[in-house]
């Protein structure tokens, strides 16, 4: 069996390669070639909570189960938020092949599904980015918008300064290109094309009511029916995209009180069954909470470049 560490996953699957399999694996997921239960969940101390989420996939020769744990606690002990560990296994033996480091392939897959919806959904000449968080799930998601769009500046918001300004300095090292200022949760919106929020935090964290038309917002942050990222004023009369219908309208607080017919899932708009935007100044917003197929897609391509580009740690199991 493979070890693969965060550092073996940024090798074996730059952001492009993610996004592009992202994109395959939502259109099989609204296609019903994936069968990806609605994850189960259970509390954790301090208001933490640890899921399980498999996923399988037709035709496909593995399959994986992800635990993840969102631990609020995680912090006073100078650990990450978010720890997690995918099991890759062998669809037809059911022989374990890899493990892989979760929360570097959550942050990757995360974004990944980010950069597909903006890809489908944002304006084409997108060139303002307002980035709600400075967490590594900003930063992925940072990576896959820059991927698919001609953003030239990106406006950081986070509730603490020194968060902001830390993440501004990694991303203006890495995008030197790209203008990245620090700005208060109004003004990074005027003028924004695109808007991103991936936060921790369980109320909304800009007013909708200051959104231009034609607006794309993807929202990730927020994944329990008592949170929500967006409030009803960017909600109201947005096209509204998730990931999968089944577990959005279970776990997503912005969606509460919505039917399936409310809302669209990205595997149909990709695969044109379903419009996306439908005009330039229609508000698009693409909430997601996450799908096992994400880790599917993206653990196989990069368990099967690891054992090509001979990255990872082959040990003997069991």
């Amino acid at each position: 069996m493979r070890l693969i560490r965060a550092v073996d996953l940024m090798r074996a699957c730059p952001m492009a390669d993610a996004i592009d399999a992202v994109a395959a694996g939502f259109v099989a997921l609204s296609d019903g070639r994936a069968h990806v239960p609605v994850r189960i969940g259970a509390p954790i101390e301090q208001g933490g909570s640890t899921h399980a989420m498999p996923a399988t996939l037709d035709g496909s020769a593995y399959f994986c189960v992800k635990i993840v744990a969102v631990a609020p606690g995680a912090r006073t002990r100078g650990v990450p938020l978010i720890n997690a560990t995918v099991l890759l296994g062998d669809a037809v033996t059911g022989v374990p092949l890899a493990i892989i480091e979760g929360a570097s392939l959550t942050g990757l897959r995360t974004g990944a599904a980010g950069g597909v919806a903006a890809r489908a959904l944002a304006p084409e000449d997108a060139s303002v980015l307002a980035l709600y968080g400075a967490g590594a799930q900003a930063g992925t998601q940072l990576d896959a918008v820059l991927a698919v769009r001609p953003i030239a500046e990106v406006r950081v918001v986070t509730r603490d300064p020194h968060h902001a300004d830390d993440f501004a300095a990694w991303a203006r090292a890495r995008y030197p290109e790209v203008r990245v200022v620090v700005a208060g949760s109004g003004e990074a919106l005027d003028g924004a094309a695109v808007v991103v929020t991936a936060t921790s935090s369980p109320v909304p964290v800009f007013a909708g009511d200051r959104l231009g038309p034609g607006v794309h917002v993807t929202a990730v942050g927020a994944f329990r029916p008592e949170t929500r990222e967006l409030d009803a004023a960017t909600m109201r009369g947005a096209r509204i995209v998730v990931d999968q219908r089944a577990g959005a309208l279970h776990e997503a607080g912005e969606l509460q009180g919505l039917g399936p017919g409310d809302v669209v899932e990205i595997g149909e708009v990709l695969a044109e069954t379903v419009p996306g935007r439908t005009s330039t100044d229609e508000r698009t917003v693409f909430k997601s909470v996450g799908n096992g197929i994400q880790d599917l897609v993206v653990a196989s391509l990069a368990y099967e470049r690891a054992l090509a580009l001979g990255l990872g740690e082959e040990i003997h199991w069991p």
